[in-house]
């Protein structure tokens, strides 16, 4: 290899980590909202139901209304432009909570973190990581964004728990703002090579959604709002610490046993996720009975993600696998933060066994589902 092609692949591995490490930044700050975002929003008029409700919908409309027009704006302007502004409003939005707003001024902040959010994800996750990354390695990349990505999942509740209960609400807000300015600045250190403007259509759904994974955001959907409604239950500190010991677990057993056998690793996904919610239901439950329900959670959720992440990338074609990570980052996103919002009232009001048949009626709707209608179809449209 020329000295030319090594100094090219330092900047690649250079880049790589700025590109993953904002992305780790930027997910923890959101995720840091998951367990408080109820409090943070203020009073609601229209009760319980509305609080738990309201920001996830504001969140979710925010994220999916600009994203048609984010393939025009990537293809127009330069890429990693649209990635700074989309932080910079991020940043602004988030800042936002630092002010005594009304209520209906947190709903459009929180709406705002969601337009911003799904655009940095397009112009980022699905554009500049493959834009930075060798052809052979794109899939390899991939599957380190994403892993750093759930790792946020550890750091970000594990924040919003312990911040507010030690520093008060600004110091939360100030030290999201502050993650999200960092992972400004490593983006601006990107080098990405010029590119001549295209001339894009206005509204297209390319880098946002790929209709025929549908079968694919069903479970991945089914799996992530599971997810969100065991951390919704118990979201501590040492709930959040082993989770990511479940989630270290689930890497090792990938790259050591599973490899290349797809449909055990979600098999064996789905019967952790189901062995965690059983373990939630027990009676003589207690701290440290949680740590080994999280560390269930962590690796089912592991290993059922990280192989729809990989089938979602088999199903599409060379030009849009853009298209099909954005497509497996709305499943995740959209499923926890549901779930998030719908534990506030599973379990509530005493219907703890109730809401264990819930969990487990999903998970076993959410595997049957898989290996009835998604294997199936998956092993007949697949790409080597």
């Amino acid at each position: 290899m020329g000295q030319g092609d090594g100094n090219r692949m330092v900047v690649w591995h250079a880049d790589f980590l700025r590109i993953i490490f904002a992305n780790l930044c930027v997910c923890t700050s959101l995720y840091m909202f998951l367990p408080v975002v109820p409090a943070c929003m203020g009073p609601v008029q229209l009760g319980g139901a509305a609080a738990a409700w309201l920001p996830f919908v504001a969140f979710a409309a925010g994220a999916c209304l600009p994203a048609p027009f984010c393939n025009f704006w990537l293809d127009a302007y330069r890429r990693k432009s649209v990635a700074l502004w989309a932080l910079a409003c991020l940043v602004a939005a988030t800042a936002l909570f630092l002010l005594d707003l009304p209520y209906y001024g947190k709903w459009l902040a929180r709406m705002a973190q969601g337009a911003s959010y799904g655009v940095f994800q397009i112009a980022v996750g699905s554009t500049l990581l493959l834009d930075l990354s060798d052809t052979r390695k794109r899939t390899e990349a991939a599957h380190v964004y994403y892993w750093f990505a759930r790792l946020a999942l550890v750091f970000g509740p594990l924040a919003g728990v312990m911040l507010p209960l030690y520093h008060g609400a600004e110091a939360f807000s100030a030290v999201a703002v502050g993650l999200q300015v960092c992972a400004f600045l490593l983006l601006s250190g990107l080098r990405v090579p010029f590119r001549a403007p295209l001339e894009p259509s206005l509204f297209t759904f390319d880098r946002f959604w790929l209709p025929r994974g549908f079968r694919l955001f069903v479970p991945l959907f089914g799996v992530c709002l599971v997810a969100g409604l065991l951390m919704g239950r118990h979201c501590g500190a040492g709930f959040c610490v082993f989770l990511g010991v479940g989630f270290w677990l689930a890497l090792w057993l990938h790259r050591c046993v599973f490899r290349e056998r797809l449909q055990r690793e979600l098999a064996c996904g789905f019967c952790s996720l189901v062995v965690a919610a059983l373990l939630l239901s027990c009676p003589l439950a207690d701290e440290r009975w949680l740590w080994v329900v999280a560390v269930f959670l962590g690796c089912g959720l592991g290993w059922t993600t990280s192989r729809y992440l990989l089938s979602y990338i088999r199903i599409c074609e060379h030009c849009e696998r853009g298209t099909a990570q954005s497509s497996y980052m709305l499943g995740w996103d959209m499923g926890l933060l549901a779930g998030f919002s719908c534990s506030a009232g599973l379990w509530g009001g005493g219907t703890q066994a109730c809401s264990t048949y819930i969990i487990l009626g999903l998970c076993a709707a959410t595997g049957l589902f898989h290996f009835l209608c998604v294997k199936p179809w998956y092993m007949q449209n697949k790409r080597k």
